[in-house]
């Protein structure tokens, strides 16, 4: 039993702690009760104070536990006698090799990681710097687009602007840019971002704005079309790539981002800011610059799905603007609305 012990005891590293406090019982307390009321013990008298109430194998293994957490150990060189060790003088014993070993890993791991930052310059002057001699770099597909906006995010430390025209954006779009876009804000980056005004109707949309809000950025909404887009600190720009909605072009060479930036700018200029709560008169307006967004592109001569994705609305939600303008106006049909239009002045008067 006793050299049972001592190789338990050597064993310790290999033993979960955790597991082996969590498993003493009452047999392992009454063990230790009675070994702390003595001198010493042997594991004969151990096995039986708890005779009458438990197996021998139980208590063989309350013992051999009771010793691996460092409450019971070896009187000197007698390998058969046995002493109580106070529970704060067992836990010192036991707990600082690993907490040594804890210490050790740490040490290992900010090596690791001031190792690794130590590359990021190499990195920035090789495998990006290659894109920075480019004017464009040309992506074609949906990961790809994903991997260059989360190095461009990680390495932007300025401002972020952003144009989401559409209306309401797909949930799975919201959750994979949610931990991105509040990463960015969280380390100070300032944030500009531009939606249809439809985006507001919908309420995952709304979620997400609450959010970026909360972390200081700036949200407004805009009836008529403008282009996808996202701009980093100024110097680089990523917009989508023409007939591969899954692709984008990321542009560096400043002329093109400036003339980005200036249009996101006149479309800012015009728009509303965000609206966090239901307010009616607001929805009115809303309502009133979609309206007059229609009609506007009616006398310019776009078809109806075409108006509708501008806008960012469906089909139908646009069908239904056309026919309250057409009533308001009491046209009889289409041709007879441009005629209207033109003859009321609608597009030089307030909305």
């Amino acid at each position: 039993m006793a050299d049972a012990a001592r190789s338990s005891c050597s064993d310790f590293q290999r033993t979960t702690l955790d597991d082996t406090a969590a498993s003493i019982g009452e047999v392992g307390v009454t063990l230790y009760a009675y070994a702390a009321g003595q001198q010493d013990v042997s594991t004969g008298e151990l096995l039986m104070v708890a005779a009458e109430s438990a197996a021998q194998s139980e208590v063989v293994t309350a013992i051999r536990q009771l010793m691996e957490l460092g409450l019971l150990r070896p009187k000197g060189t007698d390998p058969d006698r046995l002493i109580a060790v106070p529970p704060a003088t067992a836990s010192a014993d036991v707990l600082l090799p690993a907490i040594r070993e804890l210490r050790e890993k740490q040490r290992k791991f900010d090596r690791a990681y001031a190792g690794l930052a130590a590359l990021a310059p190499v990195y920035e002057s090789s495998a990006l710097g290659r894109f920075d001699r480019n004017a464009t770099q040309v992506i074609r597909d949906r990961a790809g687009v994903r991997r260059v906006i989360t190095e461009l995010s990680a390495r932007c430390t300025d401002e972020v602007l952003t144009s989401q025209p559409g209306g309401a954006r797909p949930e799975a779009a919201l959750n994979e840019s949610r931990d991105r876009t509040t990463r960015v804000l969280e380390r100070g980056v300032k944030m500009r971002t531009l939606y249809h005004h439809t985006a507001q109707f919908s309420q995952p949309t709304v979620e997400f704005v609450g959010v970026l809000t909360e972390l200081g950025a700036e949200v407004r909404t805009v009836g008529d079309a403008f282009a996808r887009l996202l701009v980093f600190d100024g110097e680089v720009a990523v917009m989508p790539l023409r007939d591969h909605p899954t692709g984008a072009v990321v542009v560096r060479d400043p002329n093109l981002v400036d003339f980005a930036v200036a249009s996101f700018e006149r479309a800012w200029s015009e728009a509303t800011p965000f609206p966090y709560s239901y307010n009616r008169e607001h929805v009115l307006n809303i309502s009133e610059d979609l309206k007059l967004a229609v009609i506007r592109l009616l006398v310019e001569g776009y078809e109806d799905k075409v108006i509708a994705k501008r806008l960012g609305m469906s089909l139908r939600t646009y069908q239904r603007h056309l026919s309250s303008i057409m009533r308001r106006i009491d046209a009889r049909n289409r041709l007879h609305a441009g005629y209207l239009i033109h003859k009321l002045q609608l597009l030089e008067r307030d909305s």
